[in-house]
């Protein structure tokens, strides 16, 4: 059994309007504390797996909490090929191709987190959720960068989102 905080404010979703009001620094804190819970799944040698804002919950202004551990897999577990499950627009590229899911998937989902911080929305919002969708990702297709965005942040965000796994940074960098 695991007993946390209830988390008050719900989830990240529910909250982006909000989010994208505050300054730099909030939403800074907020992305540190979301990678910090993802480092503390990866320590213990396991990946979440389904990493979007529907599973990231704010507790307060200064806490939130990664959710919905039900699909967190050990590191070296094998899925069978093609045993993908996810929200499409945060699942990395390589998983939609039927790789295994690694802790730098995880990554790629957590840019699309950051996305979000400056957009104020979901990633590929205005589109269907299919494998027209699917097949756009594994392209290359990534959202439109916000204009006005600290180049340092939209830089990091893209090293998140790299289409190669092994380029992308570890949730403890």
């Amino acid at each position: 059994m695991v007993v946390m905080d209830y988390a008050n404010k719900g989830n990240l979703r529910g909250n982006l309007t909000r989010i994208i009001k505050r300054g730099w620094n909030k939403k800074l804190y907020m992305l540190f504390g979301i990678i910090s819970g993802l480092n503390d799944i990866h320590k213990q040698n396991l990946i979440h797996c389904d990493i979007h804002d529907g599973n990231i919950l704010n507790h307060n202004e200064s806490k939130v909490y990664i959710s919905d551990l039900g699909l967190c897999k050990p590191l070296k577990s094998f899925l069978k090929k093609y045993d993908i499950y996810g929200v499409i627009p945060f699942m990395a590229p390589e998983v939609l191709r039927g790789n295994s899911y690694t802790p730098a998937s995880d990554i790629y989902s957590f840019s699309m987190i950051m996305w979000e911080f400056i957009s104020g929305v979901p990633p590929f919002n205005n589109r269907a959720h299919d494998l027209q969708l699917s097949l756009s990702i594994c392209e290359g297709e990534r959202p439109e960068i916000i204009e006005n965005t600290p180049q340092c942040y939209v830089d990091l965000m893209k090293k998140c989102w790299d289409e190669n796994p092994l380029k992308r940074p570890s949730s403890k960098e």
